[in-house]
């Protein structure tokens, strides 16, 4: 019986608590219901773009069952290599087709060839994609009796497929994300329960200063441990980096400023430091499965993706693939460090607006 009025009085202490009663309902909800979308290996929204070198009744035949296909959302003609290679830097398409010119004369011998260009810096939804491109000219070789018509495909900036290539840049974002935000949620329920918060508060420091104070030494620490992985990843797993290394600790910086931003508004949300770790997780999970970090970005419904707008971490991968996999351009890193910095300044400033509400 002691037992029995023990666990009931368990049960009500949960049900009188209004936030402990959220956050066991609603992020669970929230996330089956995104994550159901989001995490998925189909891919039903590819970019694609076509030149067409012959101009041919065959070649255009080919086109249009392209654009029949259920996995294709939008077809793209193109009239030179240099858009294509343009589209691809700026990840507007995973990749291109090229029809030769003699396409339709030598179809239906061993010699009809069509080739295909990928991101691989998309390595898993370059080839998934690939997949389905021979699944559609299997097809098309069927309904016009032909066995002969091949693709030679090639990938763009990891031509091997490396897996290294791939992953080791993902965890270089997400590992630095997930100290970051550890270092930064913790930093105030820290003195919360340590009862030394009061203390703080009585000293002469104003409010964005203390906020400063807490958030600087845990970025730092992020950005030497962000060079001790730049180091293991280009040294020991030799995944190559080509681009600016200025342009590379700009973005770090930006980025973890951004993710302690959103640490430190989770920090002065909670009461205690299992409360910000929770809240921490409820972070970070959305941030994996919508960042393309785990899935394509193409997996995605159309109206998920627009949410992914909101992740700073689908702009650190695409800055930290491009700054390692291929040189890009600061014109081309600019957009990606702009909208960081962007959802940096609004998560600071929330921070900042709720410990203003706490300390009076």
């Amino acid at each position: 019986m002691r037992l029995l009025a023990l666990i009931k009085k368990e049960f009500l202490a949960i049900k009188n608590d209004k936030r402990s009663m959220f956050v066991i309902i609603a992020p669970p909800l929230i996330q089956i219901f995104i994550f159901s979308f989001a995490a998925t290996t189909e891919i039903k929204h590819v970019n694609l773009a076509v030149f067409d070198k012959d101009g041919s009744y065959q070649s255009r035949e080919f086109i249009q069952s392209l654009k029949g296909s259920k996995y294709i959302e939008n077809l793209i003609n193109i009239q030179n290599y240099d858009d294509a290679k343009t589209m691809i830097d700026k990840r507007k398409i995973v990749g291109f087709m090229v029809i030769p010119n003699d396409f339709s004369k030598k179809l239906g011998t061993q010699d009809s060839k069509i080739q295909l260009i990928l991101d691989g810096r998309r390595s898993n939804t370059a080839q998934i994609v690939e997949g389905y491109i021979q699944q559609i000219l299997m097809q098309f070789q069927t309904k016009g009796n032909t066995r002969t018509l091949e693709v030679h495909s090639r990938y763009f900036y990891n031509q091997n497929l490396n897996n290294f290539w791939w992953i080791v840049p993902n965890l270089f974002c997400s590992i630095t994300m997930l100290l970051a935000i550890i270092l930064s949620a913790l930093s105030i329920t820290r003195e919360k329960e340590l009862g030394t918060f009061e203390q703080i508060l009585v000293s002469p420091l104003r409010p964005h200063e203390i906020l400063l104070g807490k958030l600087i030494p845990g970025l730092i620490i992020s950005i030497l441990v962000s060079s001790l992985i730049l180091f293991l990843a280009t040294f020991y797993f030799e995944v190559p980096f080509r681009g600016s290394l200025l342009t590379l600790y700009l973005g770090v910086t930006i980025f973890l400023f951004t993710i302690s931003g959103v640490g430190l508004f989770i920090s002065s949300l909670c009461k205690t430091q299992q409360q910000a770790i929770l809240g921490a997780f409820v972070f970070l999970l959305p941030s994996f499965l919508l960042s393309g970090f785990a899935t394509p970005m193409e997996n995605m419904p159309l109206w998920l993706q627009p949410i992914s707008d909101l992740i700073p971490l689908k702009y650190y991968i695409a800055l930290i693939k491009g700054l390692f996999l291929k040189d890009i351009s600061f014109a081309v890193a600019f957009p990606l460090l702009a909208k960081m910095f962007l959802l940096g300044i609004i998560a600071l400033v929330a921070a900042l607006i709720l410990f203003k509400k706490k300390m009076g």
